[in-house]
């Protein structure tokens, strides 16, 4: 039996030119929002061999995220998980960061007691999201610990203090005096897990890029070494009082190098340090950038396929949010969907029986290969700016960041990017989803800016969601949603490309379509319409000049704007066409005067 021939990378090359019909080769090749090129093909790897990523053999911490302000439903919430398959919690405390004002309210050892009764603290992972109270709570823990008799100096509980991302996130530096006594009383209380955490969401949040995701997490650890070494902790003690967490998201690819990166940046500051590497603790928690209020469906999705990342890439521990914490308070269908979707990457999919399933992929180590040459070097250019806390300070990394984000604002804005039932195939007949409470508006949140400018946090998706709400509003008021009137040519096999091209790009904005039947008039069909809007939907094939007249009666018939689905060459300056809409538009600055048009009390 004889295999295949032999291909050469030439060969292929040669099959792919051919099939682009003229367009170069280089338009494969995609570059990241932060300059990170990534090829249509790599080469095998050679050298590197699988390698232990986690601190434990075996399945990643399933953890789930516990926010019920009440703390008896809070308990009740954890308890529930823990009995579904969760083996780790994600205790976020008022206020907590995502979701926007959710959190479990803790002032007194009463509520602790509440939230966690019942809980055997000395079986399971406990993360806390504390903000700037997880110092205030460690007093709280420790009285919980003695009056329980853990004493196994076993319970493996991160209390998450990290000044540094609180003042990236809010502009104002936690003090951290007392740190070493706080830490010595967790270990004589039994505690052993991690005191400080190294966040990258607020980075994240912002719009940064992998590698600037990793070097502000990167510095942010060596910044906690130099603060525990002047509590008088040895290298050895501090470096493993440091967790880390890194952002989730659903570009498999590179989230899977990124984590793959972070423990191979450390591995390199410790050795800088003269410590020998040792295996970290890294959580991952799904990004709340991606989530979307609209179709939150899409976010099982999204979601799942960061955790499968994640847990590829080495993670220790996994917090998936509930699809719906854009809305609001998450049901518990909505949480156990969080946490089987773990489930079923640990046992149905069997994600965890293998050390390192990209190692030896050409794609995964180039990539990780990258995002480590370039976190290290924006790594190097914050230490020579005195650290984490002086770069904050003035403001590079926030203007780095604001970069790569801006770029990817532009990209989600113009339609490059595509958000599933946000930016691309919305549906205005969604099932509504349940939440216990709804989301905290987003402009009430007033960060401080005492220290440095703070980062803001945005999701993806809220430039077409503050259009698509206005028309809801207007839905709600007067039982209609604005209409635009599409106007097709030719048969309807003829047009329907451009016509569903333009339903879905108004429906973007929450502007309802209404198709022409295909009668001889077109004034009369768009009077009927009731819609203050019209947009040309063409066959490949309709003469130029009858749209321009299209365009006139419909004017002529009341239409305060007219849009088209083609090419601008096609059409002079006097045409009548107001608005282009293609694949690469202004989308949101266009859906803007549409929706302004559209809900507008003028018009025929």
């Amino acid at each position: 039996m004889t295999g295949f021939p032999p291909v050469s990378e030439m060969d292929w090359r040669r099959l792919v030119e051919r099939a682009l019909n003229g367009r170069p080769f280089e338009s494969l090749v995609t570059t990241t929002f932060e300059g990170l090129k990534i090829e249509p093909l790599y080469p095998r790897a050679e050298g590197p061999r699988p390698r232990a990523l986690r601190q434990r053999p075996g399945p990643w911490k399933v953890s789930q995220r516990i926010d019920q302000p009440d703390p008896e439903a809070a308990n009740a919430q954890a308890r529930a998980d823990l009995e579904g398959g969760a083996d780790a919690l994600t205790f976020a405390v008022f206020p907590a960061r995502a979701g926007r004002g959710f959190g479990v309210r803790i002032e007194s050892e009463r509520d602790l007691e509440a939230a966690l009764a019942g809980i055997d603290l000395d079986l399971l992972s406990l993360r806390l999201d504390a903000g700037s109270r997880a110092l205030d709570l460690a007093p709280l823990f420790i009285t919980l610990a003695e009056r329980r008799r853990l004493t196994s100096a076993a319970l493996d509980a991160g209390f998450g203090h990290d000044p540094i991302g609180h003042l990236a996130q809010s502009g104002t530096l936690l003090s951290s005096s007392g740190l070493g006594r706080v830490y010595k009383s967790l270990r004589d209380a039994g505690f052993a897990g991690h005191l400080l955490l190294a966040d990258g969401r607020p980075y994240h949040e912002a719009g940064a890029g992998e590698a600037q995701e990793l070097a502000c997490v990167l510095a942010t650890g060596i910044e906690y070494l130099r603060l525990l070494e002047k509590e008088g902790l040895s290298l050895e003690d501090a470096r493993n009082q440091i967790a880390f967490l890194l952002a989730a998201d659903a570009e498999e690819f590179l989230c899977l190098a990124k984590f793959r990166a972070m423990r191979r940046l450390w591995a390199c500051a410790e050795s800088a340090c003269g410590l020998e590497p040792a295996a970290i603790r890294l959580h991952a928690e799904t990004s709340f950038r991606m989530m979307t209020r609209y179709d939150p469906w899409a976010n099982i999705f999204r979601t799942t396929a960061a955790a499968f990342a994640a847990a590829a890439g080495g993670a220790d521990a996994i917090t998936i949010l509930p699809f719906t914490l854009a809305l609001g308070l998450p049901d518990g269908a909505a949480r156990r969907l969080a946490r089987n979707a773990q489930l079923i990457l640990v046992y149905e999919a069997k994600l965890a029986k293998v050390a390192d399933p990209a190692a030896g992929s050409g794609v995964f180590e180039a990539l990780t290969d990258e995002l480590c040459v370039k976190a290290w070097s924006l790594f190097q250019s914050i230490e020579a700016q005195g650290g984490m806390i002086a770069s904050l300070r003035s403001g590079v990394p926030q203007k780095e960041i604001a970069v790569a984000a801006a770029a990817r604002r532009e990209a989600i804005a113009h339609g490059k990017l595509s958000i599933i039932g946000t930016n691309a195939y919305p549906s205005l007949d969604e099932l509504p989803v349940r939440v216990l409470a709804p989301a905290i508006p987003e402009e009430c949140r007033s960060p401080n800016r005492d220290d440095c400018e703070p980062l803001p946090a945005r999701r993806d998706a809220e430039p077409f969601e503050k259009l698509r709400a206005k028309a809801e509003e207007h839905c709600r008021k007067t039982g209609a949603r604005p209409k635009i009137f599409l106007a097709g040519f030719g048969d309807r096999q003829d047009h329907a490309a451009a016509a569903s091209f333009a339903r879905n790009f108004f429906a973007a904005a929450g502007i309802e379509s209404v198709e022409s039947r295909g009668s001889q008039d077109l004034r009369l069909e768009f009077e009927q319409s009731r819609a203050k809007a019209a947009c040309l939907c063409p066959a490949p094939l309709t003469p130029t000049q009858g749209l321009i007249e299209a365009a006139r009666a419909l004017r002529q018939a009341g239409a305060a704007a007219i849009y088209c689905s083609g090419e601008r060459h096609r059409f002079p300056q006097d045409a009548g066409i107001d608005e282009l809409i293609c694949a690469g538009c202004e989308a949101v600055a266009i859906l803007n005067d549409a929706l302004t048009v559209t809900l507008s009390e003028r018009g025929r």
